[in-house]
């Protein structure tokens, strides 16, 4: 039997949680930021923001609009088909629904009218002046894909503009492509430009979030889907980590040794959550494999989960071949967790192979 099974099965929860707490900051996606005016864009201070699910009075958030007419709700907040419902004495109450390809967008304006007025509440993109606002926020698909693509396309153009200030314009260009995206949020282009600039640059948080979009617009996107996937690894997102490993090994089966990879570095390097979310991954994928099942079992035996090391070595016992070296000693350790909750703390487990 290998040593790794003859010296792990569980740390005390306190000294797990204690040894990876500053490893395991996640990089938060920046808020979806609000700016509610008037028709002629005069900010409006205290207008009632509240997030609800359609349907329901429930309160999911709330906010206040400041001074400039701002509010902040988190992006990890917001569902598709939740709504945003904004309210103010005086005037027409505004309902946003939530439409998940505008997740990508992470500003909006809302011009709310005075109850006077007949004619409904408009929301208007950041970028839009009013008068264009009132007119273009409802277009046909068609006419949205068209201002997408010639948005696109000047976007390219001053990127590649050879001029003495080539940071001012490429700035100036990254700006149009998120307008681009804004204006027509199933077209593909800009954000796939946005996404890899965020690869390029290191910002793992963006990366992510544009390859998300990419993956609404294309669920077998497969620069999108290998891009989530190493954002969500890098930043150690063991909540999202597994169904991007999942995703990725459906288009690319071979890739199912890439994840195996990580799972072991993040095993080596003590980050067990990490090693636990793609071990369950690689046992969804290969449910066939008693190595998956083993090195899972190590996984959650790490973070002092009794139940779930039972269930993962149970699998291994009933997957692996009757002349597997590891099978006598999985099956002494099952009968010794099943004859205490709360086993002695070993020493630190070495890798799984």
């Amino acid at each position: 039997m290998r040593n790794r099974l003859v010296q792990t099965l569980v740390f005390a929860l306190v000294t797990i949680f204690t040894v990876l707490a500053p490893r395991l900051a996640l990089a938060q996606p920046e808020p979806l930021l609000g700016t509610v005016i008037t028709k002629a864009e005069d900010p409006l201070e205290g207008v009632q923001v509240v997030l609800r699910a359609p349907g329901t009075t429930d309160v999911i958030e709330e906010h206040v609009t400041d001074g400039e007419g701002g509010f902040s709700i988190p992006m990890e907040s917001l569902r598709p088909g939740y709504e945003i419902v904004l309210n103010k004495d005086g005037y027409q109450e505004v309902v946003l629904p939530i439409d998940p390809q505008q997740l990508v967008v992470a500003k909006i304006r809302v011009i709310m009218l005075r109850t006077r007025s007949e004619t409904p509440p408009t929301p208007t993109p950041a970028t839009e002046s009013n008068e264009e606002a009132e007119e273009v926020w409802n277009p046909s698909a068609v006419e949205r894909r068209e201002r997408a693509i010639r948005m696109y396309n000047d976007a390219t153009a001053k990127y590649e503009e050879d001029v003495a200030d080539k940071e001012a314009a490429k700035k100036t260009a990254e700006q149009m492509y998120r307008e681009a995206a804004s204006i027509d949020p199933t077209f593909a282009d800009p954000l796939r430009v946005l996404a890899r600039l965020s690869m390029k640059r290191r910002n793992w948080a963006e990366a992510s979030r544009y390859s998300e979009a990419l993956i609404r617009i294309d669920p077998t996107d497969e620069e999108a889907i290998k891009n989530l996937y190493v954002s969500l690894v890098i930043t150690r997102h063991f909540k999202r980590v597994g169904e991007a490993a999942k995703r990725l090994i459906s288009i690319d089966i071979e890739k199912i040794a890439y994840v195996e990879t990580h799972a072991g570095e993040f095993y080596k390097n003590n980050l067990f959550v990490m090693s636990r979310a793609l071990y369950q991954a690689l046992t969804e994928v290969a449910p066939d494999s008693p190595n998956a099942y083993l090195n899972l079992g190590l996984s959650c035996a790490a973070l002092g989960d009794v139940e779930a090391t039972k269930a993962a070595f149970a699998k291994f016992l009933e997957l692996a071949p009757e002349d597997d070296a590891d099978r006598e000693t999985v099956r002494l350790e099952l009968a010794k967790l099943d004859a205490s909750e709360t086993p002695a703390a070993p020493e630190a487990p070495e890798a799984p192979e």
